[in-house]
C-alpha cells in the first residue's frame, strides 16, 4: 500500500515545500483538493480556498519526481472542453506526473453557484468519465495519458469508477467499509484491469476531527454515507474514520487495519502543515 499526502488551502510556495517534504519522508504523491470551487467563506464573509491548478504548476516546476493528483474536480463547475486542456497542460509540464480526480459535487455546493445538481449522478459521471478517458487516450494534441479517478461514496459510483475509470478516490470510511469498496472494485473491474483504489484518511487532533466531521455531516450525501456505516454521532464518525494525531501509536495501528483492507494507497490528510503535522507525517510513515 502506497502512502500519499493531502493538505488543503496551502499557498503555492507551501505546496512546493510539501512536495520536497513528501519525497524526503517516503511519500510519492500529493493530492490537492479543488479549493477554487468550494464557495466557502470565513467568519468575515471573505472567500477562502485556493486554486489547485496554480498549486500543481508550482509543484511540478519545483520538484522532479513527486506525483500530483487533483482530488477532486467538481465536474458541474467545469466545461468538457476546458477540463481536459487543463489536465493535459499539467501532465505535459510535469513529464507525466499528473492524475485527474473527478466528482459529481454535492447539491449544497452546486446551489452556491446557481448550478443544477445532476438528476442522475451516476449516469452524469459515466458520461464525463467516458469523455475524459477518450480525450486522455487520443483526443488531445499534447499532454495526453493522464489517469482518471472517480470520487465515490456509494456502491454504484464505486462500480462506475472500477469499470470505466482508472480507479477510485474514497473518503470518510472505516476499515471495514474500505475493504467492502475494494472487494466491489475488484469484482466488477474488466478482465485484466486493476483499478487503483485510494482512500483519504485524516490525521487530525480530536477537536479538528470533530470540526471537520460537522462540516461534512451537514452534506446530505456524506450524512447518508455515515449512517450506512452505522456511524451516528460525531464522536463515532471521528473515531471510526480518522487517525488520531494525538496518539501516533494508535494511529499506526489503525493504519495497518486500512492496509489489510486491500487499498492501493492511503492519502494521509492532516489538518494543516505546521510543525506538529509534519512530525506526525514523518512518524506515521517511519
Amino acid at each position: 500500500m502506497d502512502l500519499a499526502i493531502c493538505v488543503r488551502n496551502l499557498t503555492a510556495r507551501q505546496v512546493v515545500e510539501l512536495g520536497h517534504f513528501a519525497a524526503d519522508c517516503g511519500y510519492g504523491e500529493i493530492f490537492i483538493p479543488d479549493g477554487s470551487t468550494g464557495g466557502q467563506t470565513d467568519s468575515a464573509g471573505r472567500l477562502t480556498g485556493r486554486d489547485p491548478w496554480t498549486s500543481f504548476a508550482a509543484l511540478f516546476s519545483g520538484t522532479e519526481a513527486v506525483r500530483g493528483t487533483l482530488g477532486v474536480a467538481a465536474t458541474p463547475m467545469y466545461h468538457r472542453l476546458i477540463l481536459p486542456v487543463m489536465a493535459s497542460s499539467l501532465h505535459e509540464m510535469s513529464g507525466g506526473r499528473f492524475s485527474l480526480g473527478l466528482g459529481v459535487s454535492h447539491p449544497e455546493q452546486t446551489a452556491r453557484f446557481g448550478v443544477p445538481f445532476p438528476g442522475s449522478p451516476v449516469e452524469y459521471m459515466r458520461s464525463w468519465v467516458r469523455d475524459l478517458a477518450a480525450r486522455s487516450a487520443s483526443g488531445m494534441a499534447y499532454g495526453g495519458g493522464w489517469k482518471v479517478l472517480v470520487a465515490a461514496l456509494g456502491p454504484r459510483m464505486v462500480e462506475l469508477g472500477a469499470r470505466e475509470a482508472d480507479g477510485l478516490i474514497l473518503n470518510w470510511l472505516t476499515p471495514e467499509a474500505a475493504a467492502a469498496s475494494v472487494r466491489t472494485a475488484r469484482e466488477v473491474a474488466p478482465p485484466g484491469s486493476t483499478p487503483r483504489v485510494v482512500l483519504y484518511l485524516r490525521l487530525f487532533s480530536r477537536d479538528a476531527a470533530l470540526a471537520d466531521v460537522g462540516a461534512y455531516d451537514s452534506l446530505i450525501n456524506y450524512h447518508r454515507n455515515f449512517v450506512a456505516q452505522g456511524l451516528l454521532t460525531p464522536e463515532q464518525i471521528a473515531l471510526g474514520t480518522t487517525l488520531p494525531r494525538d496518539d501516533l501509536g494508535a494511529a499506526r495501528a489503525r493504519l495497518e487495519e486500512y492496509r489489510e483492507a486491500g487499498l492501493d494507497a492511503v492519502c494521509v490528510y492532516p489538518a494543516g502543515f505546521d510543525s506538529e503535522d509534519r512530525r506526525a507525517l514523518e512518524l506515521i510513515n517511519g
